[in-house]
This record gives C-alpha cells, structure tokens and sequence, in this order.
C-alpha cells in the first residue's frame, strides 16, 4: 500500500515539476475541466511560487529587468532547474551562472544576481563569533601564526561592470546609472555586520590580501608577502590599518573555528 501510494505521489510530482502527461489518469477528466487541465493548473501554481521565490531571493536583478523579462528567465530557470531542496531559502544558487550563460553580452545581470545571492548568503549565515582584539589578547604572540579564514557570512565577489553602483541606485529607489564596463575588474566583499548584510569595493592590495586568508594564510604569512613587495614600513603600516577595518567588520575568524548554528532561514 505505501509503495503503491509513494509511486501515485512521484508521478504526480514529475507531472507537476515537468511535462509528462502519466498523471492525467490519475486526474478526474470530465468536459468541464479536463485532466490536462487541471494538471496544468498544479502545474503553473508550482511555477509560480518558484518564480515568487526568485523575485525574492534576486530583489535587484528582478527591480532592474522589470517583471515581464525577470519572468520570462525564472520561468526558464524553473524548467531548467526544479527544486531539489525542502528550505526555499537555498533555492536559486544557480541562477547567477545561468544568467551567465544565456546573456553573455550583459554581464552586469549575473554581476547583479551574484551580488543579491551573495548578500541573502550574509543575512542567514552561521552566527560564528568573529575574531575581535579581544580575542587576539588571549592568543598573545601565537596568534601571528594562526591560520585566519573569512567569517562563514564573507564572500569575495569580482565585478567587470559598475554593478556595484547598479544595486545601490536600486536599493535606494533610484534610477540606475547606464551600464559600463569597468577599466580593471573590482573586487567586492560582502558580509554581515550584527543582523545586517553590507557590501564595498576593495583596494587591490586588501583584495589580494583578502585571497590570501581565504586560503587559510596567517598574520605572519601575509606580513612576510607584502615585504617583499613594498618593504617593510608600509607594509606594517597598510596590515596594520586592514586589520583594523577587519576586526572593526567582523570578518575574520580562526581557520577551523566551529560555527554556530543559525535560525534565520525561511522553511518552505
């Protein structure tokens, strides 16, 4: 009976998320609403809660496109990739890339849904303390050679086209600019900061850095690299001020600290 019931309930789930008709006959068909239908219906609803979630999830990229064309790739996108997850909250991380890959010539739009991905990712990631003066206090000298990672709510972003400025004007209820090609690729971080996600444009020099902890480099080991780029003055000095602005952001912490578990995802 159980197995009987589980094969009724995936073959009408594969109707609902494709477009097999094997359901029909499960589907009372008469000549007022017929069974294709009425699939249909299932069918379209399911669609348009997937769509609902991905306007949610790329709010940015959906202000920017308008619902007419944000519809026309979510709905593509729900075809292309139906939901494999029980959260909604994680369904649309492959939208980025395949916006990439169907708008080659406007990169700014994977730029935008990466950005609004990247920025949901920051709200709900683990709570994990980050590494703070404090925290460094207690370490004493060992702490130079620590290994350091990026707190669980940072992402390293790269963007070829002012799509920076692009979801600012957005976010604020502004015209955006005209899209432009930027003269060297920016890199952006995002994390979050308390409850609330933020994003800046980095400097080379801490974008670089920055690389470096995401590989699991120490304080020491960054410190012994850009010696030998720029000397020691101005190296001291330019770790000094970068590890300043870190800790003040909260996006370091130790590579291999535990994280925390977090509440604030929506369960579909």
């Amino acid at each position: 009976m159980a197995d009987a019931l589980r094969a009724i309930q995936q073959c009408f789930l594969a109707a609902i998320m494709g477009e097999g008709a094997d359901a029909e006959a499960l589907i009372v068909d008469d000549a007022r609403v017929g069974a294709a239908r009425r699939i249909g219906i299932y069918r379209n609803n399911y669609r348009a809660s997937l769509t609902a979630v991905l306007a949610d999830h790329f709010e940015r990229l959906h202000a920017y496109l308008g619902d007419a064309q944000f519809g026309h790739i979510a709905d593509a996108y729900v075809k292309a990739h139906p939901s494999t997850t029980r959260n909604l909250r994680y369904y649309g991380a492959a939208l980025p890339d395949f916006v990439a890959h169907h708008f080659p010539e406007d990169g700014e739009l994977a730029e935008l849904a990466r950005l609004d991905w990247a920025l949901r990712h920051a709200f709900d990631a683990p709570d994990t303390r980050p590494l703070d003066a404090g925290a460094i206090g207690m370490l004493g000298k060992e702490w130079v050679d620590a290994s350091l990672a990026l707190h669980p709510s940072a992402r390293l972003l790269t963007m070829h086209h002012n799509s920076a400025a692009l979801w600012s004007a957005l976010d604020a209820g502004e015209a955006p600019p005209a899209v432009a090609v930027l003269a060297a690729p920016v890199d952006v971080l995002v994390w979050r900061s308390g409850l609330q996600p933020h994003f800046r444009s980095l400097a080379a020099v801490e974008a670089a850095t920055l690389v470096q902890i995401e590989r699991g480099a120490s304080f020491a080991a960054l410190c012994a690299e850009l010696i030998d780029q720029v000397g020691e003055a101005t190296a001291m000095e330019t770790l000094a001020a970068l590890l300043a602005r870190w800790l003040a952001d909260g996006v370091l912490i130790l590579a291999g600290q535990p994280a925390a578990v977090t509440c604030r995802s929506t369960a579909a």
